[in-house]
């Protein structure tokens, strides 16, 4: 009875200790307002709430999905997570290779799902995703924004303060080999992303003044500031010297820049009443035009 009772026996056993992730929070910036045409970082809060760490040198992907479509995700994070242990990630590229989302106007559903491409064994594979609604204004600080002659013309709503603004240019750089100011025929080629101008508000000499411009409180629609195509260098750190091989005797140099996209940043003003404060919103604008250099 006694071997019968034994044999009969099962050996009891404990669940194996796993990690266990979670989403936490879902996020997105820069801008604090959130309107039509701002490209959106989507960010999110993961957690291990497991028995377990998470493996080292595995990516903990996050991936972020709008109205159930997939738009960016996070492949960055390889570091062990340790029991109750958390990290914010931020989106760096997606399906088109970009980093952000275009907003477009409306109310959406952003999920962000970690571990999406099941990298890592977990204890429970279902909790993996978490919704945050999001809403879109039809129109944000920055209505519109292009350009016109050597300078950026925005369409910008009123607002009863000041507000500080700061546009750029981007799209491919052209270089050629010259001699005596002349181009040789056939030298010109692409030579890279290039742009010019300012993402970031200031109104010291710390930086080039180039995009730059202040919005009085309450202004109408339109504001302008130029933009030096002369700065194209210093948005590429190198020079065409460094990507063009010239004969003895020529000169490389720019000839062009390929614009395909303007944005404009507009800024609350800071208390010293020289730098950029909180980001208010933001627009990109499409461009196909050659601007000589």
């Amino acid at each position: 009875m006694v071997a019968a009772t034994l044999l009969g026996a099962g050996t009891a056993h404990a669940a194996p200790a796993r990690p266990d992730l979670v989403v936490t929070a879902v996020g997105w910036g820069p801008q604090q307002t959130t309107a039509h045409g701002n490209p959106l970082t989507f960010t999110a809060t993961i957690e291990n709430q497991g028995t377990a760490p998470t493996p080292a040198g595995v990516i903990h992907g996050v991936g972020f999905q709008v109205d159930g479509t997939l738009r960016t995700w996070s492949d960055t994070w390889t570091l062990p997570l340790q029991p109750g242990e958390s990290r914010t990630v931020e989106a760096n590229s997606g399906p088109t290779g970009s980093r952000t989302w275009t907003a477009t106007t409306g109310t959406h559903e952003v999920l962000a799902y970690v571990d999406d491409a099941g990298r890592i064994v977990e204890a429970n594979e279902a909790n993996n995703r978490t919704k945050k609604q999001l809403t879109v204004a039809a129109t944000g600080p920055v209505v519109s924004s292009t350009y016109r002659n050597g300078a950026p013309f925005m369409k910008l709503a009123s607002l009863p303060y000041k507000t500080g603004l700061a546009s750029s240019i981007s799209g491919t750089g052209y270089a050629a080999c010259y001699t005596g100011g002349v181009v040789r025929w056939g030298s010109e080629k692409a030579i890279g992303a290039y742009g010019a101008g300012n993402w970031m508000y200031h109104q010291d000499s710390s930086w080039g003044w180039s995009g730059i411009a202040d919005v009085p409180a309450r202004a109408t629609p339109i504001a302008s500031s130029d933009i030096d195509l002369g700065e194209i260098v210093r948005w590429n750190y190198g020079d065409p010297a460094q990507k063009l091989t010239c004969n003895p005797g020529e000169t490389p140099d720019f000839t062009r820049l390929h614009a395909t996209a303007i944005t404009t940043n507009r800024y609350a003003i800071a208390a010293n009443g020289y730098n950029a404060g909180a980001l208010l919103g933001t627009y990109t604008g499409p461009l196909n035009i050659d601007l000589p250099i």
